[in-house]
């Protein structure tokens, strides 16, 4: 790791936190209905998107899990900007395009280590998923490059490890009650999750960047 990305490491740290799942879901919720029809819409139009490319041979499984990190950042990016009641277009939805390269790298790099790590005794990879929890967020909102915000991410989750995968379970269950409404609960219950993560990015991390 280069220098300059040991400094940002050291800097981005926060010093400590709580998880306080309860307050990011009713925020998170709040923050949901701010933009209600907008989150509903660019979900729809991501996930029928995903499930035509997936549908697919190889070919468009693969440009699935190609642009998936960068798709699925409009909704941070929208979330970012409304935490900070900044106003937002119907572009930014798909502004997450701007930072493909470095969500592309981050996904084929922690995918290969949880993988690796559900292998390796199972325990290893669920750490991970967990410990990477606010990557894109660090991605997007700091600027970084994608291996400085994996470890970020790790090393602050890693602080209070069991309580952010108690609050990361409840999220996974909240989806999975979408799946059972025929899936369409998936457009509700994934934007939901994004903007309950962006209320907890802003309580651990506190946002940074004014633009995106």
């Amino acid at each position: 790791m280069a220098e300059g990305e040991l400094i940002n490491l050291t800097e981005a740290m926060p010093a400590d936190y709580q998880i306080k799942p309860g307050f990011y879901l009713k925020s998170g919720w709040e923050l949901l209905k701010k933009n209600f029809l907008g989150y509903i819409g660019f979900s729809l139009v991501a996930l029928f998107l995903q499930l035509a490319l997936n549908s697919q041979p190889a070919i468009g499984q693969l440009v699935s899990f190609v642009i998936s990190g960068a798709l699925w950042a409009g909704l941070v990016i929208v979330s970012l900007k409304m935490i900070q009641e900044q106003p937002t277009q119907v572009n930014d939805f798909t502004a997450g395009f701007k930072y493909f390269l470095p969500l592309l790298l981050y996904s084929v790099v922690s995918s290969v280590f949880i993988t690796a790590g559900l292998i390796l005794l199972i325990l290893p990879g669920i750490y991970l998923v967990v410990g990477y929890i606010f990557t894109t967020w660090l991605i997007i909102d700091r600027r970084l490059d994608f291996w400085p915000a994996m470890e970020i991410s790790r090393k602050t989750v890693h602080k209070h490890w069991f309580e952010v995968f108690t609050f990361a379970l409840l999220l996974l269950l909240i989806n999975l009650g979408g799946m059972l409404c025929l899936g369409l609960g998936l457009l509700v219950t994934v934007p939901w999750t994004i903007c309950t993560l962006t209320v907890a990015y802003q309580d651990v991390f506190g946002i940074r960047s004014p633009s995106y």
